[in-house]
């Protein structure tokens, strides 16, 4: 069965991030709103396509390392958020 969770934080600093997620035992869909910047704009497909497919119950350094590699190899910017903190909304929307 499918399971849906959305889960919204501030960030100090006054950013918003919202993440909605569909699961079951692995990520099936994710989609990361909010008003943080990322440049370019488009990578930010290519972090929630790293989460597919993910294990909902990955270790959550292994995520941020993931993401990590991710901004490193595509030379993504964020400004307003970080991979921890994607990381934590991702968590917390799954129910964790």
């Amino acid at each position: 069965m499918i399971m849906k969770g959305k889960a919204t934080e501030k960030i100090p600093g006054g950013k918003l991030i919202t993440v909605k997620v569909e699961y079951e035992d692995v990520i099936k869909h994710i989609q990361i709103l909010g008003d943080f910047f990322i440049h370019p704009e488009e990578s930010l497909q290519l972090i929630e396509n790293s989460f597919l497919e993910t294990p909902a119950d990955e270790d959550r350094e292994k995520i941020i390392e993931r993401i990590n590699n991710i901004v490193e190899e595509n030379q993504i910017e964020f400004v307003g958020i970080t991979s921890e903190t994607i990381t934590d909304v991702v968590k917390k929307a799954m129910g964790e």
